[in-house]
């Protein structure tokens, strides 16, 4: 993944949301926004380039991410780990080659598992801990 060099002001993607750059601060910290919510932290590893492409990717895994909670019994989902771990898949996706189908599938996969209510699926829990 190339180096990005960000400033206040700018749109990127993060995690599965579209934000905007509030403030930069020493090593990796930031505050984005989406118009909404504002998050500050350590933050900037996690950003990409808004680009139609990244945008088109992260639409694509809110939609199955969004899917889970269509299902009977996802009150119980452990979402905390679920949402980082589809989150991970989008930067996957938009940091490896064009034709690498691996983090599509294994969202895709996942969404399966859930609907079979696997406990397990690719390392993630899907129920919270009692």
């Amino acid at each position: 993944m190339k180096i990005q060099e960000w400033k206040v002001g700018d749109w990127a993607v993060f995690d599965l949301n579209i934000v905007q750059i509030k403030e930069i601060r020493g090593g990796g910290s930031c505050s984005v926004s989406d118009g909404s919510f504002e998050t500050s932290g350590m933050l900037l590893d996690r950003l990409r380039p808004l680009t139609l492409q990244n945008k088109r990717t992260i639409e694509w895994f809110d939609w199955h991410y969004g899917e889970l909670r269509q299902m009977r019994g996802q009150t119980g989902f452990n979402y905390p780990d679920i949402s980082r771990f589809f989150c991970d898949l989008s930067r996957q996706a938009i940091d490896g080659p064009e034709d690498d189908r691996a983090p599509f599938e294994k969202a895709q996969e996942f969404v399966r598992g859930a609907l079979d209510m696997v406990p397990v699926i690719h390392g993630v829990h899907l129920f919270r801990a009692a």
